[in-house]
C-alpha cells in the first residue's frame, strides 16, 4: 500500500504496472467518481445513499434517480456549452449536478452559477408563463484546500439565497461544497475501528482514501458500502476499462502537478511582485490604494504564471481554461508571447 502522500510516477516506465498491484482506484479522478455513481448496475442507488447523508430533507422521499446528458448547450449557437461531471433528476423532480473539484479554479462561483442557470434555462417550457424552474443543487466534492471556506472549521456548507435577515428567499437553488481535505485526520486502518460520527464523514473518509486501502482494511459493511468496494476494485475492470482509468489517474496527477508548481511559481514571481509594485505606487497616491492595486497585480500576475506552468506541463489549453477561469484566446495570446 502507497504510502499517503505518494503517488505513482508517470515518467517511469513501470508506472502503468504498478498500478495492477493496486486494489481499489482513485475516486477522485474523473472516472473514479463516474464508476462509484454511473457507470454500475448499483451506482444509482449508492448515489442515493451518498446524497442522503449530506442533505436528508431534500433526498426524504427520492426512491429513483435518472441520469441526464452531462452536456448543455445554449439556444445560440453564440453561447457557451457547459460539461457536468454527473447531471440526474430524481422521482421528486429535483435536479442535481455533481461535480468533482480537483484544483483551485478562477471564477470558481461564476462557473458553478452558470452551470446551475444552464439546467433552470434549459427545463423552462416556452410559454410557461407560472416560470416553472426546477429545484437544482449544486454538489461539488473538493479535493483540495478551499479559499471560500477557509474560515469555517466545517466540511460540508450548504449555500442557499437568503435576504438581509438570513430568511430563505427561495429554496430553487441550492449550493452544497464538500471539502476532503478536512477529512485526512484519520488514520488508514479497518473501517470497524475508526469512529465516525456519522454517514457524511463515512463518505468523505472513503473517497479521500480508498485509492490506498487494501482488502484487508475492510471489515463487514452493509451493501451499499460492500458494492462499493466490489465496483472499485481494479482488477474487475475491462481491459478497456483499465485504459480509460489510466489514462484519466495521469490526467489527475497532471492537473495537482501543474497546479502545485504554478502556484508556488505564482507565489514568488507574481504575488510578491506586486505586492512590490503597489507599495512603491503607494508612496505616491495613497498606502492603500497602492496596497490593493499591488495586490490586484499579484494575483492576475499568478494567474499568468499558473497558465504557462500548466501548459509547460502539457495540458491542452481547453483544461487550462477550465481551470483559470481565462478565455482560451487569452491563453493563446500568452502561448504566442
Amino acid at each position: 500500500m502507497r504510502e499517503k502522500n505518494e503517488k505513482p510516477n508517470k515518467n517511469n516506465s513501470n508506472y502503468g504496472a504498478g498500478i495492477e498491484h493496486l486494489f481499489y482506484i482513485n475516486p477522485l479522478t474523473d472516472f473514479g467518481i463516474k464508476r462509484i455513481f454511473f457507470m454500475t448496475r448499483r451506482g444509482p442507488d449508492r448515489l442515493i445513499c451518498f446524497l442522503r447523508a449530506f442533505l436528508p430533507d431534500i433526498m426524504r422521499d427520492v426512491v429513483s434517480i435518472t441520469f441526464k446528458p452531462t452536456e448543455l448547450f445554449g439556444e445560440r449557437e453564440s453561447e457557451k456549452r457547459v460539461v457536468f461531471d454527473i447531471y440526474c433528476v430524481t422521482n421528486t423532480d429535483k435536479h442535481f449536478i455533481i461535480e468533482m473539484q480537483r484544483s483551485k479554479q478562477s471564477f470558481f462561483q461564476n462557473r458553478i452559477i452558470t452551470y446551475d442557470s444552464r439546467v433552470v434555462s434549459s427545463e423552462v417550457e416556452r410559454g410557461d408563463m407560472k416560470y416553472n424552474i426546477p429545484t437544482v443543487i449544486s454538489f461539488n466534492i473538493m479535493d483540495y484546500d478551499s479559499d471560500e471556506f477557509v474560515h469555517s472549521e466545517k466540511a460540508f456548507h450548504i449555500v442557499k439565497l437568503k435576504d438581509d435577515e438570513n430568511v430563505v428567499y427561495s429554496e430553487k437553488k441550492v449550493f452544497c461544497f464538500l471539502e476532503l481535505s478536512k477529512f485526512a485526520a484519520q488514520n488508514i486502518g479497518q473501517l470497524k475501528n475508526i469512529n465516525f460520527l456519522d454517514d457524511k464523514q463515512k463518505w468523505a473518509f472513503i473517497l479521500k482514501n480508498m485509492h490506498q486501502m487494501n482488502e484487508q482494511d475492510l471489515s463487514d459493511e452493509d451493501e451499499i458500502f460492500r458494492g462499493l468496494f466490489e465496483d472499485c476494485r481494479f482488477s474487475k475492470l475491462t481491459k478497456m476499462e483499465k485504459k480509460k482509468y489510466k489514462k484519466s489517474l495521469m490526467d489527475y496527477y497532471d492537473v495537482r502537478d501543474a497546479m502545485n508548481v504554478a502556484l508556488e511559481d505564482g507565489r514568488k514571481l507574481g504575488y510578491e511582485q506586486g505586492i512590490k509594485e503597489g507599495r512603491e505606487e503607494g508612496r505616491e497616491e495613497g498606502r492603500e490604494e497602492g496596497r490593493e492595486e499591488g495586490r490586484e497585480e499579484g494575483r492576475t500576475n499568478e494567474k499568468y504564471q499558473l497558465t504557462l506552468n500548466m501548459l509547460e506541463e502539457g495540458l491542452d489549453t481547453t483544461m487550462v481554461a477550465r481551470i483559470t477561469g481565462l478565455p482560451e484566446v487569452e491563453i493563446l495570446k500568452l502561448m504566442q508571447r
